[in-house]
């Protein structure tokens, strides 16, 4: 294209379009600095020419020239008016800088002059996110995507708008658009699942079905034809096989089907399963993804183990294992677990319950043959973290089933410097192929966000648990990164392992550590000279609901058994009922719904709580910098930069200190933060 461009300018010196069509072919193959040089000439043949002013507007902005491309920009706009790109162009320049109302108003310009313009919808969507207008970036993004449907980014977008929603009203349309989102691959469903079901109770079905499952007069024989009418609502399917569910109503819904399930399985009933089987084994599958959270009463566990004895029986005789047998089973207890199980695979199952198949047997089976394939970095000899391998080798955490990928990769500057970060990085460069540590990487979500997130990185990904591991292993096969090695090891003793990284990411795991400055201090040796680092820790403050749970456990002295983690949420479900507002908020935790995720968060043999000033001693002691805090709720960000419109203050730890003592659920999940090696 570049060779045939200048031969059309070589016979035609003064053609504008090729010179503008030279420099656009040259940003192309990153000839940043040739392409410059065409736009200028095309602007010289032809002082009007708006695109070219435009093209050279953004190639400047790619090269942080910002003042001289918003020039540019106005430039294109008070040349063509009614020309929508500059306006796009323009509110990027302007976000990147900050200014995000100045922003909307050129986003919006842009989608009055060009209504489909789906990229300036999606943009616009981002701006009013970052100002905590929720609805506002939910409306965008469905309009971003309902215009291109095939763009990637812009689902990623719609998912991020819908997951702290609830639905007042609902319109046609909306079933698919969240039922497309579900299926998208890159999308993680779990923060999806509240707000799937605040859609779902709009659907006069649904609402029906839930009001007369958890009335008194709900009778377990009924469980045939509510099934075969849930089985006809793919939304509902969807969510639940795959996410747990933050809805304790919903979870009350589908507790009691699955006991109806089971009490009501007869072999006269047999015949008719197949009508029910696509919620039987959709519930199936939600029950083995939450690890089997929900209460079960004595008749259900005196049901199972009966039943558990009749398969068994049939099997031994090779006898026909009936479906309904097997689903009921499988809403109880994993498949896998069973010495019978891999005859399973042997079987053409009906496409319902091959998914069951795959999921209880097929692929526990695959991450146990997987756990032979995976290095031992380092001795584990630390007590406490021999302790917290055990926890997590019991419940690997957390078990997930698609992780929410990013579509774009950046350099780590890009990243950090985009919005709404917008961290000040001094004279840091990228490196171009940045070796990447995450310790701590448990079932590898966290590992493949950051794979994805970070241009031609090269990646360790390390944690005590072999279990997690080979969860992580199978699923990151399964996605087709080739850029992760995943080995055993334990942080406090990774500085044997003689190596430096240009990022390191530990999550949600230096609380753990029996002194988690002591493995703050190895990560940071191995971290090289001017590298980053990510690090999420505990927040005394946001956890009281937390630290009441831990309470209750060792006053009723309560064991790591599921039967005792589900007896002691039964117990927090009753204070909360009794009128315990400061329990009741754990609800508000995904992990609340999930059994390895509560397990981690109220029964964790080890767990560590930080202040914001002691975070700040311990970055003075390791000589850490500190960049600013990444914040999932834009809302306290908006209200942070209210109240502290200072320009040095996001990077002040004494005043976010003061805002989280008037703030305390600001950091609620965790403190995640960023930091430079000085």
């Amino acid at each position: 294209a570049v060779h045939h461009f200048e031969q059309a300018i070589t016979l035609k010196p003064d053609y504008v379009d090729a010179y503008n069509n030279l420099g656009n072919a040259l940003n192309t193959i990153g000839r940043v600095d040739e392409a410059i040089v065409q736009y200028e000439q095309a602007i010289a043949i032809k002082p009007d020419y708006a695109e070219a002013y435009n093209n050279l507007g953004n190639t400047l902005h790619l090269l942080d020239q910002v003042e001289d491309a918003i020039t540019h920009f106005e430039q294109a706009i008070s040349i063509k008016p009614d020309y929508a790109d500059p306006h796009c162009n323009l509110a990027d320049v302007f976000r990147k800088l900050g200014r995000v109302e100045d922003a909307i108003t050129h986003y919006e310009q842009a989608i009055s002059i060009k209504p489909d313009y789906a990229d300036a919808y999606n943009k616009l969507g981002n701006a009013y996110r970052e100002l905590g207008k929720e609805e506002l970036d939910f409306k965008c993004q469905r309009r971003a995507v309902a215009l291109d449907r095939q763009n990637d980014v812009f689902w990623a977008s719609f998912a991020r708008s819908v997951e702290s929603l609830s639905f007042n009203t609902i319109d046609v349309d909306l079933f698919q658009d969240l039922y497309d989102l579900l299926n998208h691959p890159s999308i993680a469903p779990k923060t999806l699942s509240h707000t799937v079901i605040s859609a779902l109770r709009h659907m006069p079905i649904f609402k029906h079905l839930m009001t007369k499952v958890n009335s008194e007069e709900w009778s377990d024989t009924d469980y045939g034809d509510t099934a075969s009418q849930l089985s006809s609502i793919p939304l509902l399917l969807k969510i639940i096989s795959l996410s747990s569910v933050n809805d304790l109503e919903f979870e009350s819904m589908l507790t009691r089907l699955r006991r109806s399930m089971l009490l009501d399985l007869k072999p006269e009933n047999y015949v008719d399963s197949h009508k029910c089987l696509p919620f039987s084994s959709a519930l199936a599958i939600h029950c083995f993804t939450n690890e089997y959270i929900f209460y079960e009463t004595r008749e259900e566990s005196a049901a199972i183990e009966h039943l558990t004895k009749e398969i068994a029986n049939l099997v031994t005789n090779r006898h026909e294992l009936p479906i309904a047998v097997l689903v009921a089973l499988a809403s109880y207890r994993a498949l896998h677990r069973y010495p019978w199980a891999k005859i399973l695979l042997e079987h053409d199952w009906p496409e319902d319950f091959k998914q069951v198949i795959i999921r209880q047997v097929k692929n526990p089976l695959e991450e146990n043959n997987l756990r032979d394939q995976i290095p031992n970095l380092t001795p584990i000899q630390d007590s406490v973290s021999q302790a917290v391998r055990g926890q997590y080798e019991e419940n690997p955490y957390p078990l997930w089933v698609k992780a929410a990928l990013r579509i774009k990769p950046m350099t780590i500057k890009e990243f950090l410097q985009a919005p709404p970060l917008r961290f000040d990085l001094g004279d840091y460069v990228s490196p171009d192929n940045p070796e990447i540590l995450v310790a701590g990487c448990g079932t590898g979500q966290h590992a493949l966000k950051t794979a994805s997130q970070f241009l031609n990185a090269n990646m360790l990904a390390v944690d005590l648990s072999l279990s997690s591991l080979s969860y992580a292993l199978r699923k990151t096969q399964e996605l087709g990164f080739n850029n992760i090695n995943y080995a055993q090891a334990d942080i406090m003793e990774l500085d044997k392992i003689g190596r430096s990284f240009d990022l390191i990411e530990s999550v949600g795991v230096l609380h753990h550590l029996k002194d988690p400055l002591s493995g703050w201090k190895v990560l940071t040796n191995l971290l090289r000279p001017g590298g980053v680092m990510k690090i999420g820790l505990y927040s005394e403050a946001a956890r009281p609901d937390v630290i009441s749970s831990r309470t209750l456990i060792q006053a009723k002295g309560y064991s790591t058994s599921p039967e005792d983690i589900r007896q002691c949420r039964q117990d927090i479900i009753a204070l909360a009922a009794d009128g315990d507002q400061e329990i009741q908020k754990i609800f508000s935790f995904y992990d609340f719904f999930h059994m390895s995720e509560l397990r981690d968060l109220i029964f964790h043999v080890q767990e560590h709580r930080f202040t914001i000033p002691q975070i700040e001693s311990c970055l003075q002691e390791l000589n850490l910098k500190f960049l600013g805090f990444e914040l999932k709720d834009q809302k306290a960000m908006t209200q942070f930069k209210t109240i502290y419109p200072e320009k040095n203050a996001q990077t002040s730890l004494y005043v976010w200190h003061e805002f989280e003592m008037n703030n305390p659920d600001t950091f609620r999940g965790m403190y995640q933060f960023w930091l430079r090696k000085i």
